[in-house]
């Protein structure tokens, strides 16, 4: 069987699996929540996997790397700006906001990481953050796109803290504002916090993460607010664990970290 590439992206939120053949094309991709008691899943997913594909490597990244069998593990850092060379060549700015935390990558024109900045001290902004907010707004998070966009309001959430946000959207309840105007609301508080990291608006900005996959009307709004190319990457949930695949393609023998 041709070689194959195996990609493991161990998230906080979600597991991400990715698959490249000998010539770089994607040639499968699975996502599943992680969660120790789906454990199962994922021993189901790598097994269908291996038995489909003749994986030669694998590199594995996230914050759970370090419990999966892999012959690499990077940092999500590299991985995404790796990932993201694959089909958007050329130098870059990445926004991958994940379930946890939000990142900033400058990249070269070869997919290496020239510069990067995390707000890891906070998850506003994050996956995690909008799970909380929405749930205590009492809105669904597949409606939240839909129904900002029925809504022209500017009424932005101005807490970053997620205990002073649910306090916040508490507030906006009992006032009587739209479930369109928090929805709306909520995105425009995550550009607010996306305004304040150093973003280097010269170069073209490629959206990446679940939390740009699942909230199209995010994207949107950032490409209103900010002063910068902004695009969406390719398979944008995918991102790091293309990288990580590609990696594993690119690497040679050994163990490495």
């Amino acid at each position: 069987m041709p070689e194959h590439f195996l990609g493991i992206d161990l998230g906080s939120s979600y597991t991400k699996l990715a698959v490249l053949d000998g010539s770089g094309a994607a040639v499968h991709a699975a996502v599943l929540p992680t969660r120790s008691r789906r454990r199962d899943d994922f021993e189901r997913e790598l097994a269908a996997i291996r038995e489909r594909f003749a994986i030669r490597r694998v590199c594995a990244t996230g914050y759970g790397r370090r419990s999966v069998a892999s012959d690499l593990q990077k940092t999500e850092l590299v991985c995404a700006a790796a990932g993201l060379a694959l089909a958007h060549p050329g130098r870059k700015c990445i926004l991958d906001i994940g379930g946890e935390d939000i990142k900033v990558i400058e990249a070269d024109a070869d997919g290496g990481v020239v510069d990067f900045c995390m707000n890891d001290k906070c998850a506003a902004g994050t996956g995690a953050f909008l799970v909380e907010i929405a749930n205590r707004a009492e809105l669904d998070l597949g409606e939240m796109s839909a129904l900002s966009r029925q809504s022209a309001s500017e009424r932005v959430m101005n807490s970053f803290c997620t205990v002073f946000a649910m306090s916040e959207i508490l507030g906006w309840k009992l006032g009587g504002v739209s479930a369109e105007e928090m929805a709306r609301g909520i995105y425009l508080a995550v550009v607010d916090r996306v305004r304040r990291l150093p973003i280097r608006r010269e170069l073209p900005l490629f959206l990446c993460g679940g939390v740009i996959a699942y909230h199209p009307a995010l994207a949107d709004l950032l490409r209103d607010n900010i002063h910068a190319d902004v695009q969406i990457a390719e398979r944008p949930q995918y991102a790091a664990a293309f990288g990580a695949a590609a990696l594993a393609r690119g690497a040679g023998g050994g163990l490495e970290r």
